[in-house]
């Protein structure tokens, strides 16, 4: 039976979603702060979390950081189900690694909605070949950042590669996402770029290509940096519309745990 663990710190709403989690025959767990929901995670790791940002004793976000770092269980879907409704916190929750993002008040098919959502994504990771797109624009509201977190979650789970090596990675694709962001919202510039991408066990392939015309701006300002020893190919198309990285995924000392 599938496991899920209920990070909420006021009773009722606790025993709601458990509820409606458990009609979809999940096996539920409460947790009433952040710690104690750490603490159960460490010692049995649910297939998916349900968690508020508003706890007693840490935020949201610190829990899903702490969830999402190399140290945590980042192939463990977090949902975000929140009271904080603004835009800030759709994107900090993206930032901070979630997966899925349900306001308060919810219904229950949003709730299902975001558990089938974790299924599919979990089932995904099966296949041989994943490769997926990213519109980087300025009309952005956490959806990029989802998927770039989503893209890390992948590298750390299906690609042989060093942890640190993955955080680099991800350093430098969120730099290239905040220059774009900043770029296109002081041109007013919505659609700026496509980021798509190819992993298999042993390759990682990433492809930025400009629609705007920022790619030759980001080069010229020098505002492009990729580390030259991260990545094993780096190339740009003749028209300079197209930057090409590539990556083999080389297995970590010793193996995975």
């Amino acid at each position: 039976m599938p496991t899920a663990l209920i990070v909420e710190d006021e009773p009722q709403a606790n025993k709601l979603l458990a509820m409606l989690l458990q009609l979809r025959g999940y096996q539920t767990e409460s947790a009433f702060s952040g710690s104690e929901a750490l603490e159960k995670i460490h010692h049995r790791a649910p297939d998916v979390v349900f968690l508020d940002l508003m706890l007693p004793d840490m935020d949201g976000y610190a829990v899903c950081r702490a969830l999402k770092s190399p140290a945590g269980v980042s192939v463990i879907p977090v949902v975000i189900v929140t009271a904080r409704l603004t835009a800030e916190n759709r994107i900090e929750s993206y930032a901070a690694g979630a997966d899925d993002y349900v306001p308060k008040p919810y219904t229950p098919d949003q709730i299902f909605e975001a558990l089938e959502q974790s299924i599919a994504w979990k089932d995904h990771l099966d296949d041989p070949k994943l490769e997926g797109e990213v519109a980087l624009d300025a009309r952005d509201d956490g959806a990029a950042l989802r998927e770039l977190a989503q893209l890390r979650r992948l590298l750390l789970s299906r690609c042989e590669m060093e942890p640190a090596a993955v955080e680099q990675i991800s350093t430098v694709i969120r730099s290239i996402w905040a220059g774009i962001d900043s770029w296109s919202r002081h041109r007013r510039q919505e659609r700026v770029a496509t980021l798509t991408y190819s992993l298999t066990p042993q390759t990682l392939t990433l492809i930025l290509r400009d629609e705007a015309n920022w790619l030759a701006s980001a080069h010229a300002e020098g505002s492009i940096w990729v580390p030259n020893d991260l990545f094993d190919e780096v190339s740009r198309d003749a028209a300079g519309h197209t930057l090409t990285l590539v990556k083999r995924c080389e297995p970590m000392a010793g193996g995975r745990g």
